[in-house]
């Protein structure tokens, strides 16, 4: 090598290690820095041992395609930086003009492709698209020219270091000059600004700053909660070192905490765009947040309520079923016993006497049954719906698992096969049904099906309209399907989790 060509190979080196070092000093934030500086270390490094003299191209085509945080979370991005590291890393692969042709194509491809594809920090990207498609242009020169045996070595080493120069020079410029933040921020306004729902501010933010694993968590009475209302335990500082918080205060209220990476919001200016622009649209996106965990306190509060009726209803069974039913059947064997000493008028009116007791007392187990079916709460739902067919007015066939489910959830798959078959009996003019309970994935499904008359509408009668009350307060859905002259189908979906089998 002419002494020219020796200065402009460490002119180019020391120029990707200076920038770096003042891009890792002054903006903090980004990882672009480190990238160059390892750039120019084993730029330097190739001078040295000839193995390392491509071994520049993988931190350099990282921090071109990462630029402006360094960090990225797009496998096809991943997988060119990747291939960028190993080309460089083998002397043999890297002097093959044909994947050296083929290498610069997907990293100018990429980096075009970024430039287009994010609002927030476009300006930057293309900067970096720029910077790409000068690094890449002598080294495709340089291989044509191997491949048609034209000298063009000499002229592409020129431009090259040149590339590399002006390329070390811009991007640490731009970091410097926080022309990446203000893009970023000035992108960040305006993505949100049609967009004001949780998941749209918690993904925009983390573009901006460039970190994939970004946390949004909201202030809700003396809780925080993330966007889709779960608890949120916010690390403590001193426990965590790969996340940090920092709190968004409205006055002096904590009302958002932000869990981040501590490089992301490590440059002061980027950090007060970000919690600006967080400002003006956290009332909207906390309000969204408020009303998500209200929902889910709502449906706890009525999933509560069906299962204490339910629980009530068993006990209201148990106590009639010992007390007023045991009572009844006990003065009965006694007026049994009295007639057995009478004759005549008395011992007729006695059995008379008897005989109402025996009805009051089968009246009053069907109506316990109703309550809530002993056979629930001791046998499981295959059991008690076996019952129920058994005392339908239709034949109805049961395909029913034995094994038990929650005690909520047979309650409720019960109640809505108990109303539609008393509809069948009632309305349907049907000469049989089925009900079948099939569980899968979660999910219980329970099918009551008649060969009637069809018709049946929910609007019309308050007992199908509580039964939908039921179980979309377990979390589930009812459907009834009832065209004219076809028959009925109800269906119900419970969501049971685990189970006991």
């Amino acid at each position: 090598m002419t002494p020219a060509q020796v200065a402009g190979d460490l002119i180019a080196g020391l120029a990707l290690l200076s920038a770096g070092v003042v891009a890792w000093v002054r903006a903090r934030h980004s990882r672009t820095g480190p990238l160059l500086v390892l750039a120019g270390a084993t730029w330097l490094a190739g001078d040295v041992s000839g193995s390392l003299v491509y071994a520049h191209r993988g931190p350099l085509v990282h921090a071109l395609l990462t630029f402006p945080t360094g960090r990225t979370r797009s496998k096809p991005t991943v997988v060119v930086i990747a291939l960028a590291y190993v080309d460089g890393l083998i002397p043999a692969v890297a002097r093959d003009p044909w994947t050296t042709i083929a290498l610069m194509a997907a990293v100018v491809a990429v980096a075009a492709s970024r430039s287009a594809s994010n609002v927030d920090q476009r300006a930057a990207r293309r900067l970096a698209a720029a910077c790409a498609a000068a690094v890449a242009a002598p080294l495709v020169f340089a291989s044509i020219g191997r491949l048609t045996g034209s000298e063009t070595d000499i002229l592409a080493t020129w431009l090259y270091e040149a590339a590399i120069v002006l390329t070390a020079i811009v991007l640490a410029g731009d970091l410097v000059a926080g022309g990446s933040v203000r893009s970023a921020t000035t992108g960040l306004v305006v993505h949100l600004g049609d967009r004001q729902e949780p998941r749209a501010l918690r993904d925009a933010l983390s573009r901006a700053v460039g970190d994939p694993g970004l946390e949004i968590a909201y202030r809700v009475d003396q809780d925080w909660v993330d966007e889709a209302g779960q608890p949120v335990r916010l690390p403590v500082a001193a426990q965590s070192e790969e996340r940090v918080v920092t709190i968004v205060e409205d006055g002096a209220t904590p009302v958002a905490a932000l869990l981040h990476d501590p490089a992301a919001l490590r440059d002061a200016t980027l950090a007060q765009s970000v919690i600006a622009a967080v400002r003006l649209v956290l009332a909207n996106v906390r309000l969204q947040a408020e009303d998500i965990v209200r929902t889910r306190e709502v449906a706890a509060s009525r999933r509560r309520l069906v299962e204490a009726g339910d629980e009530e209803r068993r006990r209201l069974r148990e106590q009639l079923r010992g007390g007023a039913e045991q009572m009844l059947a006990e003065a009965s064997a006694g007026m049994v016993a009295i007639a057995g000493h009478r004759d005549g008028a008395t011992a007729v009116a006695v059995h008379e006497l008897v005989d109402e007791l025996d009805a009051a007392c089968a009246d009053l187990a069907r109506f316990a049954q109703g309550i809530h079916p002993r056979a629930l709460t001791e046998d499981g739902l295959a059991a008690a719906l076996r019952e129920l067919a058994d005392h339908a007015a239709v034949p109805v066939a049961v395909d029913v698992p034995s094994r038990r489910f929650p005690a909520a959830q047979e309650a409720a798959a019960y109640f809505v096969c108990s109303e539609a078959l008393a509809n069948v009996a009632k309305y349907a003019e049907a000469t049989r049904a089925s009900v079948s309970v099939v569980e899968a994935g979660g999910r219980l499904v329970v099918c009551v099906a008649d060969d009637g008359r069809g018709g049946a509408d929910p609007a019309r009668g308050s007992g199908l309209r509580g039964l939908m009350d039921r179980v979309e307060a377990l979390g589930g859905r009812l459907s009834v399907a009832s065209p004219i002259g076809a028959g009925t189908r109800i269906e119900a979906e419970l969501s049971v989790g685990v189970y006991a089998p």
